[in-house]
């Protein structure tokens, strides 16, 4: 049976992988400058934040905010199995770049499974549950994660369901 693509982050599932796969030069809510693959200096070498429960006090606001949908989890326990570059380092760069790949999966996983909720016509929610199960084979692998095509047939199709909903 397939994974199930989940629309919110589980820190505790994950690899740290947002917080080494973008960069903070300049970007409000976080404290440090660091580039993009670059670890947060507050991670630990083991990649556990030293300053998880005070990270808006030090200045880190934008992880509490940040929202990968579940992207993270699903890197670390389905694509990789629950293998982690914690305990092999050569996993780090495969990981950070399915993560980011896996990125625009989860952020239109999110949007079809919100248009389910919000129509309010039978069709529109169809179309929606359509397009989130075109998703859950999308995140199979990372060959059809990496499928611009298909993606972008995707995006475009979300595009004019919320138009269609109004949102």
């Amino acid at each position: 049976m397939a994974a199930v693509l989940e629309t919110r982050s589980d820190c505790s599932r994950c690899a740290a992988l947002c917080c080494i796969a973008y960069p903070s030069d300049e970007m409000p809510g976080f404290a440090a400058a660091k580039a993009a693959g670059e670890p947060c200096p507050k991670l630990r070498a083991d990649g556990l934040c030293t300053i998880y429960d005070s990270r808006a006090e030090e200045g880190f606001a934008g992880c509490i905010q940040f929202e990968c949908f579940g992207a993270g989890q699903y890197v670390v326990q389905h694509l990789f199995g629950g293998r982690d570059w914690r305990d092999d380092p050569d996993l780090l760069a495969p990981m950070v770049d399915a993560f980011l790949a896996m990125r625009p999966v989860a952020d239109l996983n999110f949007l079809a499974k919100r248009a389910i909720e919000i129509a309010e016509e039978e069709d529109v929610r169809a179309t929606a549950t359509s397009l989130a199960a075109r998703l859950q084979h999308v995140a199979r692998s990372l060959e059809n994660i990496r499928d611009s095509a298909e993606m972008s047939a995707i995006e475009r199709e979300l595009r004019d369901l919320y138009r269609r909903i109004g949102a």
